[in-house]
């Protein structure tokens, strides 16, 4: 009898402390998040989670597709030929150590965009980027994960490269 009781007391224990740790780990929740492009034609990925339990600090990433147009201006400031643009796609992402107090994190993560590849310009012209969206976006903070379709879009930009 005695050792019924003892065995059935450490099931419900371990039942117990498997239930706490599972809900520990899936507490972490964004209280909000949205995405933008800012004029330097990066993705700024921004955060508000809490839930996130008594640690200093926790991985944020953010990743997307970006779709990038760089253009080749001459020092006259016109864009001389309209072979000299190239768009490049590709997969674009940062991952950080985020502080978080009393288990809550809150700002912004910044993704760079693709870069020209190979693509040069001229003699006389200089590389600027024109236009910068991110598709299929997602971020990550301390296991709560939100995705949004997009496009997000730069306006029109001139960064020179």
């Amino acid at each position: 009898m005695r050792q019924q009781r003892f065995l059935i007391v450490t099931l419900v224990l371990v039942g117990v402390l498997a239930f706490g740790a599972a809900t520990a780990s899936a507490a972490a929740n964004f209280k909000s998040s949205s995405f933008s492009v800012n004029n330097q034609g990066q993705l700024v990925c921004s955060y508000d989670v809490s839930g996130l339990g008594n640690v200093s600090s926790t991985t944020g990433t953010c990743s997307g597709t970006n779709t990038a147009v760089y253009q080749c201006i001459n020092n006259g400031g016109k864009n001389p030929a309209a072979g000299n643009k190239t768009t490049v796609t590709g997969n674009t992402s940062t991952s950080e150590q985020v502080p978080v107090h009393n288990g809550r994190a809150m700002g912004s993560l910044t993704v760079d965009p693709v870069g020209p590849g190979g693509f040069t310009c001229p003699g006389g012209q200089t590389l600027y980027l024109v236009s910068s969206c991110y598709s299929d976006v997602s971020m990550n903070i301390g296991g709560a994960t939100v995705s949004k379709p997009g496009p997000f879009c730069s306006g029109p930009i001139m960064v020179r490269q």
